[in-house]
């Protein structure tokens, strides 16, 4: 009777953030960075220095096909080109840098002054050099031989002040806080893009103050706190009117959709103040009664990050870099941390009696899911090795938020069942799927 009330126990509340300070904590250079060169379907860089070289911060350490640099957040001595397991758990080639405590590289020295409103050409050139990912062109997913391919034309521009995972506050903090900064990166996209059509978006709450800021640059598009309204793919599609499959980039469909951070290291880097060498990182969980938001250098390990707000990985169950809805968690408190926006760190874990219980269909899974497709049926399917009948209910289509695993009062291991069905069995070849 006990394992029949466990499988219909109510479930929590999707994760939220009850309090937050709002101050965005800087945190002390570590004594060592890692640098990851490959985040595969995004960028590779190839190293530019080599074990025993001194760098200083702001140097260029790699540089990817189409002239994207990746920079030394710390200056100090290169220890070693190694590998190393990062944060969206890819083996990937990276740099380590030992901290000397030396000075970094004066602005002036590093950027010939500001660049030209208006010219592309220029200004692509300096995001590049700085490290950040510019808005309107490839990011450097294309590093292998032969040509290139042509972008198609862009239509749209997305800023997001809002991040997918509610427990998130980066972007929403940056947002106030630096708001003339923000409005300077808008207008200078509007600048760079005049024939696309740009939307900035906000939490609900701050949408009449971010109107009074930002209509004339960009149209406002409120985003509300609970996850499911939030969840990026969704949000895309209400605002280009069409969806856009997971299987393909934004870009291959000429949208940009990018982060406030983003755009605020732009305007730095156009500006000639600085490369983009730390990031922010809302720290938050169910037993921290305020999540914190700090910055740090790119490349710091877990462990560094939360021993500046005085908490260690035992202390909890599990860590997990991003949220707690779509992050990872990690095995190793060594991990190092990039161009991540959250810690999740979780007090107690939920287990089902079972290792994969058995689907009960109730259809809980199916009725919350965003992407509209027959989950349960699906993960029968996968379960038992039904691969060639998924097609036709396109598992493609799964945005892998979770929500369909939340609900599961069985707590069967859906978005994992799923994910092996499309990024494992399937080796990319998936059926074509539309919205219609």
């Amino acid at each position: 009777m006990q394992r029949l009330f466990d499988v219909f126990r109510n479930r929590a509340a999707l994760p939220t953030v009850p309090d937050y300070d709002p101050e965005i904590r800087q945190i002390e250079d570590p004594e060592r960075v890692i640098i990851p060169l490959d985040y595969p379907g995004r960028i590779h860089y190839l190293p530019t220095v080599k074990a025993g070289d001194t760098v200083r911060r702001g140097q260029v350490v790699g540089r990817s096909r189409l002239g994207n640099s990746t920079l030394a957040s710390i200056s100090g001595r290169v220890r070693e080109i190694a590998t190393t397991w990062t944060a969206q758990s890819v083996h990937s080639p990276a740099v380590v840098i030992e901290n000397d405590g030396g000075e970094g590289i004066p602005a002036g020295e590093m950027f010939d002054g500001p660049v030209a409103p208006g010219d592309p050409r220029a200004a692509l050139k300096r995001i590049r050099t700085a490290g950040v990912n510019a808005p309107w062109t490839l990011s450097g997913r294309d590093y292998g031989t032969g040509e290139i391919t042509a972008l198609p034309r862009l239509e749209a521009v997305i800023i997001t002040g809002v991040q997918e995972e509610p427990t998130i506050l980066t972007s929403q903090l940056l947002l106030e806080q630096q708001a003339e900064k923000v409005a300077e990166g808008l207008r200078r996209i509007r600048i760079l893009l005049p024939d696309a059509s740009i939307w900035l978006t906000v939490p609900a709450h701050l949408q009449s103050w971010a109107e009074d800021r930002f209509s004339e640059f960009a149209d406002i598009a409120p985003v509300p706190r609970s996850y499911p309204g939030r969840i990026e793919r969704e949000v895309v599609a209400r605002l280009i009117g069409r969806q856009i499959p997971n299987r393909e980039s934004y870009i291959s469909r000429g949208v940009i959709v990018q982060d406030i951070e983003n755009i605020l290291a732009m305007v730095d880097a156009l500006d000639g103040v600085s490369p983009f060498i730390q990031k922010c990182l809302t720290i938050s969980g169910p037993t921290i009664d305020k999540a914190v938001t700090v910055r740090f250098a790119l490349g710091s390990s877990l462990r560094h990050i939360l021993a500046s707000q005085g908490l260690k990985v035992s202390d909890f169950v599990r860590p997990v870099v991003g949220g707690p809805m779509k992050g990872i968690a990690q095995y190793s408190d060594l991990t190092p941390v990039t161009y991540n926006s959250g810690i999740h760190l979780i007090a107690q874990d939920l287990s089902p009696f079972d290792p994969i219980a058995p689907c009960i269909f109730c259809g809980r899974c199916t009725r919350v899911c965003p992407a509209k497709i027959q989950v349960h049926l699906l993960n029968r399917m996968v379960e038992f090795g039904q691969f060639n009948s998924t097609g036709k209910l396109h598992p493609e289509a799964c945005h892998e938020c979770g929500l369909c695993a939340h609900v599961c009062p069985a707590q069967r291991p859906i978005v994992q069942l799923l994910h092996f069905c499309n990024h494992e069995m399937t080796h990319g070849e998936r059926y074509v799927w539309s919205a219609e």
